[in-house]
């Protein structure tokens, strides 16, 4: 398993639990990202990484990569 893959598992498993600390759903981070809610469920499931995605998810969510 690559460092990359180990770091993006990590960040979305921060993101799920922000997202469940705020009671927000994919939709919600979709609306205050920017991006479509397919971009956010394809990230968050892994078949898509995207730095600009993550980076956009961080500020949003106020964490770090």
């Amino acid at each position: 398993m690559g460092v990359l893959l180990i770091v993006y598992k990590l960040f979305i498993a921060e993101v799920k639990k922000q997202l469940s600390i705020k009671k927000w759903k994919y939709a919600d981070l979709a609306k205050a990202t920017g991006y479509k809610i397919g971009t956010i469920k394809a990230f968050m499931n892994g078949s898509r990484e995207s730095d600009n995605v993550a980076q956009c998810i961080a500020k949003v969510l106020s964490i770090e990569i």
